[in-house]
């Protein structure tokens, strides 16, 4: 048993709750009640005006919907039958990436399992709202209280061994470094890790299609949430464009206008990061020939110019604004930057075929997912090479 909870802040439950929290029993998968909740869950945060200032929330909020989930549950799972999950799930959230842990903790339960979730220790306002509307929604759902623990707390081994010992399935997001000190902690021997290693992005845009496109605000817009929403810090945020077809040098121009424009009036820079991405250009500069920036001036948006892609490419990448661009003549061109790490390939205007026939051909480590530009953040219950509604579940 836990004894000391002095340095934890509980945000959602109740420390009776945690010390009760190995007694949790299971759920069945897409059970009705958790749907229902998370539908209240939905309503309630559309009518939290605050909300509104918040894409991110937003786009939760339509995630959590009855409709969205039996959608979910309908076409990915038809055939799934009974379910039930596997135990505890301890889940630890990436600490750059403010609603990575609602989520994560959403298809706790939907897979049946009670969740004890640290949350990011960064200050985002975005939590303090969720957890809000959480707690509001649990007032109606009290038999679920068991099912959602939301806590805070600094980096504590003692703390990971309680969690550890109870739990059956640990997801660890956060990169390398959190997998390694949370597998410190021994789990149960029938407990199962889910890891989410360090990844990265890349976008690939067909120069005509792009050109063609009459809302060209709107991509400006989309390329906004994928990237500085997050301040590029997201694995799914493409940190690399790859422009291929004819009247490349003028889809560009355009492209960063319209989303220069945007970000200027959006984005607000750091005086660290600014100063950082000099930093990351420069030993980009130092390693790599060929090499140019095709900015201007602001800093803002931070434009480089590759020569050509190599496989140690994506390890000089940057955030909050940084990006690298390459002028591709075939798509085969983006093989190098295509290893175990790259997740996923935002797109606009490339054929599925021409995906898929890269794919079958040059067999990559690497690309889980292929999504249209504004799509990268979209959550789905298969992630990382994971199907979180087997791997959480059992079946019996």
């Amino acid at each position: 048993m836990l004894h000391n909870f002095e340095r934890i802040t509980i945000l959602v439950g109740s420390q009776l709750l945690i010390e009760q929290l190995s007694e949790a029993r299971p759920l069945i998968a897409f059970e009705s009640r958790v749907i229902d909740f998370l539908d209240s869950l939905s309503k309630n945060i559309f009518k939290n005006t605050k909300a509104k200032d918040h894409p991110d929330v937003i786009t939760l909020a339509f995630w959590c919907r009855k409709a969205s989930i039996l959608g979910i549950k309908d076409k990915e799972y038809p055939s799934l039958g009974y379910r039930l999950g596997r135990g505890v799930a301890f889940h630890i959230a990436p600490s750059n990436v403010a609603l990575n842990f609602a989520y994560s903790l959403f298809s706790g339960l939907l897979t049946g399992n009670a969740s004890v979730v640290r949350v990011p220790s960064k200050a985002f306002p975005q939590i303090d709202l969720l957890c809000e509307e959480i707690n509001r929604t649990l007032s109606d759902f009290p038999d679920l209280s068991p099912y959602i623990i939301l806590l805070r707390y600094p980096r504590d081994k003692i703390i990971n061994d309680y969690f550890s010992s109870i739990c059956r399935t640990r997801l660890i997001w956060g990169g390398d470094l959190t997998i390694s000190t949370l597998q410190a902690s021994p789990a149960n021997p029938r407990n199962l890790d889910i890891v989410f290693s360090d990844r990265y992005s890349i976008c690939i845009i067909d120069a005509e299609s792009y050109l063609a496109v009459e809302n060209k605000e709107k991509i400006a817009s989309d390329f906004y949430n994928d990237t500085l929403l997050s301040d590029q810090n997201a694995c799914t945020s493409p940190k690399l464009i790859v422009w291929l077809g004819n009247n490349k040098t003028t889809a560009m121009s355009l492209f960063w206008e319209k989303f220069s424009i945007l970000a200027n009036e959006r984005y607000e820079l750091n005086a660290v990061s600014a100063v950082r991405k000099l930093a990351d250009f420069y030993k980009l500069c130092a390693s790599h020939d060929g090499v140019k920036k095709i900015s201007d001036d602001n800093n803002t948006v931070f434009r480089i110019q590759l020569s050509h892609l190599d496989n140690n490419t994506m390890s000089y990448s940057g955030n909050c604004g940084y990006f690298m661009e390459y002028m591709a003549d075939d798509i085969s061109e983006i093989y190098p930057v295509c290893g175990e790490r790259c997740q996923t390939i935002a797109t606009l205007g490339v054929r599925n075929e021409v995906i898929h026939d890269f794919m079958m051909h040059y067999k990559p480590l690497g690309i889980d997912r292929v999504v249209p530009i504004g799509k990268t953040l979209d959550f789905s219950m298969k992630w990382d090479g994971y199907d979180l509604v087997y791997s959480m579940t059992r079946g019996f």
